[in-house]
């Protein structure tokens, strides 16, 4: 049976994943997969150490797995004499997606572009008439893929395909965390990006392919930042309230606004990871920062946030924010475990508790 468990920030998707390999039946066939190498290093490193010996399941890349299960099998027969001979990461076709034929997908050296690879692959799934996903059986019994979130455009049509096998496919991911895309130039299904993909796996539960689970329990931060880090998306949505199941506490704890005259107080006493949306923001201001797009994954003590002004029209009048916007303020508010603090001028005219040095 096919699943997808939704979960929200610090939820431990990851060892859920590890957590039911090392249950998995002795000669269970499993293959692992996520989006980023060091998401991939993290995955195989928990593996081993919860796996017993010669029972470790394989771990591989997304765009390995198109690579290798996909495209270099079955090439010859979309276009006959061209063997796979690497992956082309950065460059693109003379005309994008507008350029015709093997020129698309293949550069001079017979290298796939990175910027196709998923479109190649129904391509060379079309052309093996079944034989791929006869293959792919006989190869794997399960397949987990973490961070589905990622995976976008013709990446789908592969996960429908897995999806109608006999190979047990399990996904997890946070769909409020999608600021990484797989391929954000790829048109196809173009509905179900960002937080539409919700509505995708709606219509696959609906048609009784895929079983939709949702996990509200985070590990991560207190019960003050995960309810605060649920009002970032509009309630339309029905996301489920966020339990918070971490009961540390400090001096510290909770949600605050901060001058911009206090910041080097606060950094002294408090230490906190210092992020930001983009380079644009806070630019004079000499801080170590992290942009929001590359700290998934990371847990921190506290957290302090230079907002835009969207993010600070939101944090004053409620002001929705655009779908790519909440999701990287959503990475940035979770990466917290006790404290969230936001630098705004005339800090005193926010809802939120202002801090000052004592």
């Amino acid at each position: 049976m096919n699943k997808v468990v939704l979960a929200v920030a610090g939820s431990r998707k990851t060892q859920s994943i590890v957590d039911a390999c090392a249950k998995a039946p002795e000669g269970r066939r499993i293959l692992t997969i996520t989006f980023t190498l060091a998401g991939q290093l993290e995955l195989e490193s928990r593996l081993r150490a919860a796996c017993p010996a010669g029972e470790v399941p394989e771990v591989m890349g997304w765009y390995s797995f198109l690579l290798r299960h996909w495209i270099r099998p079955f090439l010859p027969l979309v276009y006959p004499g061209r063997r796979l001979r690497g992956l082309n990461f950065d460059g693109k076709p003379p005309n994008g997606w507008y350029t015709k034929g093997e020129q698309r997908h293949l550069d001079g050296d017979g290298r796939a572009y990175k910027l196709y690879l998923s479109k190649l692959a129904t391509e060379a799934s079309k052309a093996s008439k079944g034989m791929a996903i006869s293959r792919l059986q006989r190869i794997y019994d399960e397949i987990y893929i973490d961070e589905v979130q990622d995976l976008t455009g013709c990446d789908l049509y592969m996960l429908e395909e897995i999806m109608q096998s006999r190979i047990d496919l399990t996904m997890v991911g946070d769909i409020r965390q999608s600021v990484l895309e797989t391929n954000s130039q790829d048109p196809n299904l173009k509905q179900y990006r960002g937080l539409k993909k919700l509505d995708w796996f709606a219509k696959h539960e609906k048609s009784g392919l895929l079983d939709v689970e949702k996990s509200v329990q985070t590990w991560r931060s207190n019960q003050q930042i995960a309810a605060f880090s649920d009002t970032i998306f509009p309630a339309t949505l029905n996301f489920p309230a966020t339990e918070s199941m971490a009961n540390e506490a400090t001096t510290h704890d909770g949600v605050f606004v901060l001058e911009p005259d206090h910041v080097t107080a606060y950094v002294e006493r408090y230490d906190p990871l210092c992020l930001r949306e983009s380079r644009r923001t806070a630019a004079n201001v000499d801080l170590p920062f992290r942009n929001f797009g590359v700290v998934k994954g990371i847990t921190t003590e506290r957290v302090l946030i230079y907002p835009t002004k969207p993010i600070a029209k939101f944090l004053k009048s409620g002001d929705p924010l655009a779908p790519k916007t909440s999701c990287g303020f959503y990475v940035a508010v979770t990466r917290a475990r006790h404290s969230v603090a936001f630098v705004l001028d005339d800090a005193s005219s926010y809802q939120l508790p202002a801090w000052s040095p004592r």
